[in-house]
């Protein structure tokens, strides 16, 4: 009976330091899956501000060089003559600007008072919107942390966004040149995700942005989750009840401006799954412990092959870094090398990036990288490595027997599809330079890519008008 029961005895502490050991790590779990998605959270809050920043700083810059051009100042009263040219001159503003002030644009001097205007819809907001709050102590407090953006307004019956520059104005007070547009458009990529539903939230309680553009201007719909974030810090994340369902809810303030990002998912479809495999894993880790120390070290790989994955990957386009191309490329000439093969390396660089960020604004110059990416895609085959090295500059290693002019047709092709297709404000365009790898004269991929860099340059270089018509106007409604 003895060796039974101390048997038991053990099988007992085992059980019982199991059962507190899974107890423990499923805390854990929580705990870092929280933290993981207050740190998402913090992503979408960070892009949301740099994307009001680099506003901000278009606007800013527009401003400056007319100042520097010796134009006037913007009169400092309504309903005078100078007033009445400042209309004509922000309506230029407003034309030329296109999207980026398709709601018009105003300057407001130190009293609130509008001095003249411009907007194509005929109606623009009024000062006295609620959603105007942050521009007007911006303009009461100038020097302050904070960006002149508003929360939402009403123009013309549709929700609108506002952002603001201070201008001295004829009289030397501090005006606030202001130009706005429609919310519904604000709403990005990056509030969509895979988990929760993502919002950005005015001060006023008022939805900004959301992967649901209907929703954009009205009231956040799960009013005791605001609650939990406007009594938080700036950063954060809580459990919530909203009629009658228990959410998880995390938030981040947005730098610079009075909103705040929002992700709010139920409980279950948060954590569920974790509180349910740490209750089956107690039933059953007495007789299960060696299979569960084994599920845990096949989690732990599966979490570093994923963040290998993530971080060989180009966030941007989802195809390989450079990192990730680079190890790639190694390997795949270590093999030809071993077969005596082949391989032709082609690098590609996007024509007219530059141009496309100073017309159009960085984000149609991401755009513009993400479709290059989307069109070498198309152009390669399942052996091919495609990576973008940083910046406009792609290169692809392609397998023995394919031959520059080959891959020069399939790029012509994807390209020419990719162009006849779009309806973008640029036309793509590539400067193109290929290097052979010969396994008799075998070199690195560093001087591989150096060479079919060469050699893009050469090519870039050939093709002066490769610039020509690279913008597309579109056509005046």
């Amino acid at each position: 009976m003895g060796p039974l029961v101390v048997s038991g005895v053990l099988v007992a502490v085992m059980g019982a330091l199991g059962l507190v050991s899974t107890q423990q790590a499923g805390e854990l779990a929580v705990e870092q899956h929280r933290a993981d998605r207050v740190q998402n959270t913090n992503v979408v809050g960070q892009l949301t501000a740099q994307a009001v920043r680099d506003g901000f700083g278009q606007l800013a810059s527009v401003l400056a060089v007319q100042e520097d051009a010796g134009v006037p100042a913007f009169s400092a009263t309504p309903g005078t003559d100078a007033a009445d040219r400042d209309d004509a001159r922000i309506r230029e503003f407003v034309v030329s600007a296109g999207d980026a002030m398709d709601r018009g644009a105003a300057v407001v001097n130190a009293l609130g008072q509008v001095v003249a205007s411009y907007a194509p819809t005929g109606e623009t907001a009024s000062p006295s919107d609620p959603g105007f709050g942050p521009l007007l102590a911006a303009l009461a407090e100038p020097g302050g942390e904070r960006l002149p953006v508003s929360g939402v307004v009403s123009i013309a019956g549709e929700p609108a966004l506002a952002l603001g520059v201070l201008v001295t104005l004829s009289d030397g007070s501090t005006g606030l040149f202001l130009c706005a547009w429609a919310a519904r458009e604000f709403a990005g990529d990056h509030l969509t995700g895979s988990e929760g539903e993502g919002w950005i939230v005015d001060e006023a309680g008022l939805v900004v942005g959301s992967a649901d553009t209907r929703a954009i201007g009205s009231a956040f719909p799960y009013p005791r989750a605001l609650t939990a974030v406007r009594s938080g810090g700036d950063s954060g994340i809580a459990d919530t009840t909203d009629d009658g369902t228990d959410h998880v809810v995390s938030w981040q303030r947005i730098p610079g401006t009075t909103w705040v990002a929002v992700n709010v998912q139920t409980r279950d479809a948060f954590q569920g799954h974790l509180d349910r495999a740490a209750l089956r894993t107690e039933l059953l880790v007495v007789a299960m412990l060696l299979i569960t120390g084994t599920a845990l070290v096949v989690l732990g790989r599966r979490r570093e092959q994923a963040m290998a994955v993530i971080a060989s990957t180009d966030e941007l386009t989802r195809i390989h870094n450079r990192r990730g191309w680079f190890e790639l490329a190694e390997q795949e000439l270590a093999r030809a090398a071993r077969n005596g093969e082949r391989r032709l390396a082609v690098f590609v660089d996007l024509d007219g990036l530059e141009q496309v960020n100073d017309v159009l604004g960085h984000e149609e110059g991401d755009r513009a990288i993400a479709s290059a990416a989307s069109v070498l895609r198309a152009a390669c085959r399942s052996g091919d490595v495609l990576g973008r090295l940083g910046g406009d500059e792609f290169v692809v290693l392609l397998g023995d027997g394919t031959d520059e002019a080959e891959v020069r047709r399939r790029l012509a092709v994807a390209l020419g599809d990719f162009n006849a297709g779009s309806t973008a404000a640029f036309e793509l365009r590539f400067s193109i330079g290929a290097e052979v790898w010969d396994p008799h004269r075998p070199c690195s991929v560093d001087d591989l890519v150096r060479r079919a860099d060469e050699r893009m340059y050469a090519d870039e270089q050939s093709r002066t008008d490769r610039y020509v018509n690279l913008m597309r106007i579109p056509a005046k409604a």
